[in-house]
């Protein structure tokens, strides 16, 4: 392990030592102006970025005043300006340009157009037919690219495996995904994640090596309420169990299927609803099942994996911001723990009003 570190100072080491001789203006003045990220006040779901028209779409609450509202953050290339900036508002009820200038002058028009959310709205790819590959890897992720409302932990599985979240064919040109627990091996044990479960949510990941827990974001906005959802599902769980120090447990594996409403103001997030499925039983063919959504408070007695971990629950009048829905091949993934070849399939995920 000291040789991995010391392999990392040294390399570390020359890419300072290299980029100290090299002046500011070496390679001239950045050409660069994209627009990267983009979120718009009252918005729901995720923004769509099409590089290559520059057009933008996105959706905001059913609820909003289109003529109000403004670009409330942004990432563009590094040195590059955005024009109107953040928090000017605009006229949404009709595209809006906005302008990127780069660092040497040369200009790209992005348009912004947005659509109201229908009353009964359902996630973007909830049927899993569409995977696309991110660029430069190998593996495949559900949605039609970047913008996705969909994410999997398998950045962070493909360092030490293969990707653990993949689409799997049911019937012709119909596709499900499937999420397995693997064993990632003595070295993911020296830091007590050698198991990772196969996981899929509504949200974001980036690996975070200092803090892998914090790599997953789960939720995406989302402003209306459901009375419960709809998945089609199947089942095997592992036989050999183990925690992230590679040690066999004697414990059953599960699988988790969950959905939790959220008000999130600032820091400060409060559970809305709260639907949650956890089963250790084998189920051999896609089974559809339906899970209501309890609002407010959970009843007594309720299991203590379904509380929130702050304890905050929202209040009746409170609006509802966000939607998580998690699947997990291993219920005890986040502990890296789960039994080994625990496979979970899910197909065809509906939001039932």
């Amino acid at each position: 392990m000291l040789k991995y570190k010391s392999l990392l100072f040294v390399f570390a080491g020359t890419l300072l030592l290299s980029s100290g001789c090299v002046k500011e203006t070496y390679f001239g003045k950045s050409t660069f102006k994209k627009i990267l990220y983009l979120t718009v006040s009252n918005e729901t779901g995720t923004t769509a970025i099409n590089q290559d028209s520059l057009i933008i779409r996105l959706n905001v609450d059913a609820n909003a005043d289109l003529t109000k509202l403004f670009v409330d953050s942004v990432q563009l290339s590094t040195y590059a300006e955005l024009t109107p900036g953040v928090r000017v508002p605009q006229d949404f009820s009709k595209p809006v340009p906005y302008t990127v200038t780069a660092e040497d002058g040369s200009k790209a028009v992005y348009t912004v157009m947005v659509t109201k959310q229908s009353a009964n709205p359902q996630i973007s790819n909830s049927n899993f037919n569409e995977w696309y590959t991110p660029a430069g890897k190998n593996y495949k992720q559900p949605g039609l690219n970047a913008s996705t409302e969909w994410a999997t932990g398998n950045d962070g599985v493909v360092s030490l495996s293969t990707a653990n979240t993949t689409p799997i064919e049911i019937a012709a040109g119909d596709l499900a995904a499937q999420m397995v627990t693997k064993d990632l091996g003595v070295l993911a044990q020296l830091t007590g994640q050698r198991m990772g479960a196969g996981t899929l949510f509504t949200g974001t990941f980036k690996l975070d090596l200092a803090n892998p827990l914090n790599s997953a974001k789960f939720g995406i906005a989302y402003t209306s309420r459901p009375k419960s959802f709809t998945v089609s599902y199947k089942y095997a769980p592992g036989t050999v169990y183990k925690n992230g120090n590679g040690q066999t447990l004697n414990k059953l594996d599960s699988c988790d299927i969950y959905l939790l409403l959220e008000n999130r103001d600032g820091q400060v997030v409060k559970r809305a609803a709260t639907a949650w499925f956890r089963s250790p039983d084998k189920v051999d063919n896609l089974t559809k099942i339906t899970i209501p959504l309890v609002y407010g408070t959970l009843p007594v007695g309720s299991p203590g994996y379904q509380l929130p971990t702050n304890g905050l629950f929202a209040e009746a009048n409170d609006p509802v911001t966000h939607i998580s829905i998690i699947f997990s091949s291993s219920a005890s993934g986040a502990k890296y723990e789960g039994a080994v070849n625990s496979t979970l399939v899910v197909d065809n995920l509906v939001l039932n009003y």
